[in-house]
Order: structure tokens, then C-alpha cells, then sequence
């Protein structure tokens, strides 16, 4: 029995010595290529900022993956976007969100009363350091281009917009009273922190009728409804737990090549510079490390490689603090919500390192460069996939959340 014993143990002992050399190799390769980053608000300084900086330069096409609802990182790709001076600004919005943000950021100040009307109906750029990124962007003279599904809380400035462009009397009136009854059931969602937002819910005789009595009208309008039809679908999908993460993505893909097509019009015409900003599952080249698919980001890449340029590709998130978890428009302190990424284990390795209060800019091409050459061993998929598809990983030691 004891020889047993002793058997097993030793086994066990064999077994973690591969584990414990691939803690130290990336350990050891993370030490080597990390850099401090200083930052106030979107003034940034530091190495680790200079050589964003330089990488910045070389880059046609930059994206930021990030974990929504923290005020540091709209204002750290504002820091971005005077390096790159894109062309156009691609974001995880909506076209008609998009449209309205362009407008709205032609006028100084906050749009407070657009948001008191219909919270949240800009989405992450309800929130003030998103919408002073949108600000920058502009000033810029950069395009606004969203690419996502009609948004779930903009459904009353969606019917508001589509009654402005229909030609029958009847129909506008039809929509004005949708439009009403879809914001009042919203704003109330919103308060009461629920989810049954009116895109969610939709009573297929309602969608039934909104066809019909637009069957007649523009192609735009017409557009506009299918539009409306297929998001309401994958947000369905979505609240039966059914897989409508690929028709999304695969509907972002579309919407993105369409709304490039005018930026090079010419054939062999390459692209401007870009700046992309969603969320971190969206941004990676190759396969998603959260999603396991190909997403938006690798699309980029792709787009890249076509006219002999580079992605770059920027991993953005903080490592414990508070972020935004709500659209309570009357009590900001009700969408505040703590967070601690130093307990999953794929970011275990980052965290660990992250002591102080500098920003870490971690270079991931190194130990990816180890990992392709089959010097550097990782059984978890999530950390392989992510220095698979991340350029740089940016932590944020303390971070705060967005404000309303």
C-alpha cells in the first residue's frame, strides 16, 4: 500500500513538472515585454506608450477589443485616434445609432435631452467619455460607421425616423403611435432595471403588420424593415439561449463590407486608415478567444492583408474596479457594478504582474512568436487564442466605471 503511495505521488510529481515549466516560460516571456504606461485621462506617456505609439504608425487599420463600461478606455482611444488620425470610426452600434451620433456631435455639449427622452438610445455612447470620443472623432473629421443590429434600446427612435420617411399619411401615424407606446415601455425597463425590451418582446402580429403596411413604400424604408426584423430575431434567439452569435457576427461582416465600399471606390483602391472599438470578443484576428469563431477582426486583418498592410490589434481591459451595469436613467449609482478579473484563470498570468498604479502594456508577439515555434507549451485555450489574436494586451490596474 505505501509502495502505492508512493508510486502515485510521484506520478503527480511528473505531471506538474510540464505545468510548472509553462508557468515559468510564460511568466518569463511576459516579464521581459511588459511596459508602464502613464495615464491622465487621454493624455498618455510612458515606454509602454511609445511603443504603441510606434506600432500605431505602422498600422493601417488599428482595433481595440475591450470590456464595455469603463471611463479609461474611451479616453485611452481617444489617445489612439490623434496617433492614427482614421479616416473612419468603426464601432458596435447601428447605422441609424451612427447616423444620430454624427448629428449630434455636430453641437457642443452633452446630448441631454436626446438621452433623457430615449435612455440609453445611443448605446455605449450614452455614456459621457464614449461620447467625448465621438466628440474627438468628429473634430477629427473622422466617419462615424456602425455596423451592429438595430440597437434593443432605440426601437422609439427607430419608428421615429421611419414614420419621417414614409409617404402615406396613414402609415406615418401608424408608426408615431408605435414609436410612443415601444418608448414609454422602454424607459420603464430601463428604471426598473428589467429586460423585456420592446425589440424582445414583439408580437409577431406586430411585426406582421409593420410589413404590411410598409409594403409599399421606398426601398429604403423597406430596408429599414428587414433591418428591424432580422435583429429582432437574433435578440430572440439570444433570450432562448439559442446560438445567434453567428448571425450577428456574420451580419456585422456585411454590414462592414458595404459601408467600406464607398471609402475605396476605385478597383485596387486601398483602404484609409480605420479605427475599430467593440468589445473584446470582436476584435481578435483569427478565432475569437471567448466566441471560438472568426470575427469582425479577423475580417480586418484579412482587409489588411489585401492591400500588404498591417492590423493591429489592441486588447484593452482593467483588472479589478467598478464599471457600468445598467441604464437607469434616473439613478446613475444603481448601474455601477464591481468587477475582478485576477481570478480567471487565462488572465491569471497579466494580473499577476499588475502591481502599482502605472497601466501595464503587455507585447504578446513575443511569447506568440514562442508558441508558433513550439517553445512555449499552454493547455488553456482561452490564453493560446488570445496571444493568437492580440498584438498588445493593455491593463488597467484600477478602473472606473463609465458615467452616465
Amino acid at each position: 500500500m505505501l509502495k502505492s503511495i508512493i508510486t502515485i505521488a510521484c506520478l503527480c510529481s511528473l505531471l506538474a513538472q510540464p505545468a510548472r515549466a509553462q508557468d515559468t516560460t510564460m511568466t518569463r516571456l511576459l516579464r521581459a515585454n511588459v511596459y508602464p504606461l502613464t495615464a491622465a485621462k487621454a493624455q498618455l506617456s510612458g515606454t509602454g506608450w511609445e511603443r504603441l505609439q510606434a506600432s500605431i504608425a505602422k498600422s493601417q487599420f488599428v482595433l481595440v477589443g475591450e470590456d464595455h463600461g469603463m471611463a479609461q478606455i474611451p479616453q485611452f482611444t481617444q489617445a489612439v485616434a490623434r496617433e492614427l488620425q482614421p479616416a473612419a470610426f468603426i464601432t458596435e452600434i447601428d447605422r441609424y445609432q451612427a447616423g444620430a451620433l454624427t448629428r449630434l456631435t455636430a453641437t457642443p455639449g452633452p446630448p441631454t435631452a436626446y438621452l433623457k427622452a430615449s435612455p440609453g438610445a445611443l448605446s455605449f455612447f450614452s455614456w459621457e467619455e464614449e461620447y467625448e470620443l465621438a466628440q474627438q472623432l468628429r473634430a477629427q473629421k473622422a466617419q462615424i460607421i456602425g455596423i451592429e443590429q438595430v440597437g434593443v434600446f432605440t426601437p422609439g427612435r427607430f419608428f421615429e425616423q421611419l414614420a419621417n420617411q414614409v409617404r402615406s399619411k396613414t402609415t406615418r401615424i401608424y408608426l408615431q403611435q408605435r414609436r410612443v407606446v415601444y418608448q414609454q415601455h422602454d424607459n420603464e425597463q430601463s428604471r426598473s432595471g428589467g429586460h423585456a425590451y420592446s425589440m424582445v418582446i414583439q408580437h409577431q402580429s406586430a411585426l406582421d403588420s409593420l410589413v404590411a403596411i410598409t409594403k409599399s413604400e421606398s426601398p429604403e424604408v423597406r430596408r429599414m424593415v428587414q433591418e428591424y426584423l432580422l435583429s429582432y430575431l437574433i435578440y430572440k434567439d439570444q433570450v432562448k439561449g439559442l446560438d445567434s452569435h453567428q448571425a450577428r457576427v456574420n451580419l456585422m461582416k456585411r454590414n462592414l463590407l458595404e459601408a467600406l465600399r464607398p471609402l475605396a471606390p476605385q478597383p485596387g483602391q486601398p483602404l484609409p486608415r480605420l479605427l475599430f472599438k467593440f468589445g473584446a470578443s470582436h476584435m481578435a484576428r483569427m478565432l475569437s478567444p471567448w466566441a471560438g469563431i472568426t470575427d469582425v477582426g479577423n475580417l480586418a486583418q484579412n482587409l489588411a492583408d489585401v492591400q500588404d498592410a498591417r492590423s493591429l490589434h489592441l486588447l484593452v481591459m482593467g483588472r479589478q474596479g467598478t464599471q457600468v451595469g445598467g441604464f437607469n436613467p434616473d439613478d446613475p449609482s444603481k448601474n455601477v457594478v464591481p468587477f475582478d478579473i485576477s481570478k480567471e484563470t487565462y488572465l491569471k498570468p497579466f494580473a499577476d504582474i499588475t502591481t502599482g498604479p502605472a497601466w501595464q502594456v503587455f507585447d504578446l508577439r513575443p511569447a506568440r512568436r514562442a508558441l508558433l515555434n513550439d517553445k512555449l507549451k499552454l493547455t488553456d485555450q482561452m490564453l493560446v487564442a488570445l496571444l493568437l489574436g492580440y498584438d498588445y494586451f493593455i491593463l488597467i490596474p484600477n478602473a472606473t466605471a463609465s458615467h452616465s
